[in-house]
């Protein structure tokens, strides 16, 4: 896959396939990729740009000419391109057949992702897995047993129970934080896909921060909020249903490589049901969602963006500048509607008027399934529990995460069947604590627990 402005370029044997960005398909009002047949083109020119104009490839192919640009300062782009497309004359390119099971979807390029841990800390990661898909096919793992962060080194029996990984495994495994090292190497600038990736990506996070490494920045998809909005007449969402719903083998459940490999099918399986050719990202914002990222600050959800202002600007910020402009807005996302209450300007607090709350963290559009499998003995098992304010600097995605692990019921709002309110920071008593305090006044046993309490429960204390 070679990334051309507004544009991937895909090159096999039989064609050269041009796949518009998800801002460029925005801006034409089409997502539909391009296809020009190999024996087709006659010639190829390049015109070089240099660090302040573009490159231009020409393409010679009668009623399919077509110019192909390149941003300033790319040499390699234009020349892989030319070189690749020499090679397709001569049948030397990658063939159109897919592998067995394969998708073939040009540009649309990942790393499947899964971790476990050792117990209810997520960052206490004692194996991950990497599955490597591009242009729809896999062509690469990667999995390693680790030593998770000596902090969060205990093994609990519950969590031993579900993987079999014991503290005896590990002994001689490296310490995650060089695990962490492969990865990165592994993974490129290429995004995460995990199922129910709020868990993986905050436990990737939370390890780094316990073993003292930088946070790697990274965008991440997630199969369950796109099982979802997808509609499936499955009789669940959990990655064993969908893995059999479209085929994908998953003989070893909780085995970290095993299960990103389902993740990553299952993925594939969703873009080919949609018929969707293109990258990652462009299939998650065509499905009405921003992806989510992971950087030093914190974890942001995949998030719905119904205005598309998110998801512009996400497209826009990765096609010139990469990854870290990406995950930097997406971190910080404004004009979504997604977005809380704004802070009141300096000037409108000089002039008597009363301060707003803080801007909200985003919430994800998505409620998580309580575990199944969780320990009865959890402390928030069965619970249904709901969150109101502000949990700085813990975004509420992250935090419903954390309870639907222990298997809990997260609500948006306060109901009759409510039994947990946390309330974090907020300048007033929120509406959702008003109708706890009245439905505790009428008989109701909920539950008004401080942010504090929660946290130490999902072992977030400090």
């Amino acid at each position: 896959m070679i990334t051309a402005h507004g544009a991937t370029l895909t090159v096999t044997n039989d064609s050269l396939t041009i796949t518009p960005t998800a801002l460029a398909a925005s801006l034409r009002g089409s997502s539909a990729s391009r296809e020009v047949a190999i024996t087709d083109i006659k010639h190829t020119s390049v015109t070089p740009g240099d660090v302040w104009t573009r490159t231009r490839v020409d393409i010679d192919a009668g009623e399919n000419s077509l110019a192909i640009w390149f941003a300033p300062g790319d040499e390699d782009g234009p020349a892989e391109l030319t070189e690749l497309l020499d090679e397709a004359k001569r049948g030397d390119a990658p063939a159109t057949d897919t592998v067995a099971g394969g998708a073939g979807i040009p540009g649309f390029s990942f790393v499947g992702f899964d971790v476990e841990t050792a117990n209810r800390r997520w960052g206490s990661i004692c194996q991950i897995g990497l599955v490597k898909i591009v242009d729809g096919e896999e062509v690469d793992r990667a999995s390693w047993l680790c030593k998770p962060p000596a902090l969060l080194s205990e093994f609990a029996e519950d969590n031993v129970a579900v993987h079999g990984i014991t503290a005896d495994d590990v002994a001689d495994a490296p310490d995650v934080r060089d695990c962490i090292a492969r990865m990165v190497e592994f993974v490129g600038d290429l995004p995460l896909v995990a199922h129910n990736a709020q868990f993986d990506a905050s436990a990737l996070r939370d390890a780094c921060r316990a073993s003292g490494v930088e946070t790697p920045q990274m965008l991440f998809a997630c199969t369950l909020a796109q099982a979802r909005a997808t509609k499936l007449d499955v009789a669940s969402h959990r990655l064993p249903t969908l893995a059999e719903h479209f085929g994908v083998e998953l003989a070893h459940h909780h085995d970290a490589c095993e299960d990103a490999a389902a993740c990553a099918g299952v993925m594939v399986g969703l873009a080919r049901a949609a018929g969707h050719t293109g990258s990652v990202m462009s299939f998650v914002h065509d499905s009405g969602f921003t992806l989510g990222s992971i950087d030093e600050t914190r974890v942001t959800p995949v998030l719905r963006d119904r205005s598309g202002a998110g998801r512009a600007m996400q497209a826009d910020k990765a096609a010139h500048g990469g990854v870290a402009a990406a995950v930097a807005a997406t971190a910080a996302p404004q004009g979504s509607n997604q977005a809380g209450p704004a802070k009141r300007s300096s000037a409108s607090t000089r002039s008597g008027s009363k301060p707003a709350p803080w801007q909200s963290v985003a919430t994800p559009d998505t409620v998580p399934e309580p575990n199944a499998e969780a320990d009865p003995n959890a402390p928030l098992y069965g619970e249904h529990v709901t969150l109101t304010g502000e949990f700085e600097p813990h975004d509420k995605g992250e935090l419903w995460a954390k309870i639907a692990e222990q298997g809990a019921q997260v609500g948006k709002n306060v109901t009759k069947k409510t039994t947990v309110l946390v309330v974090g920071e907020w300048a007033t008593m929120t509406s959702k604590e008003k109708r706890a305090r009245e439905l505790n006044d009428k008989g109701q046993d909920i539950q008004i627990w401080p942010a504090n309490k929660l946290l130490e429960v999902l072992g977030l204390s400090e």
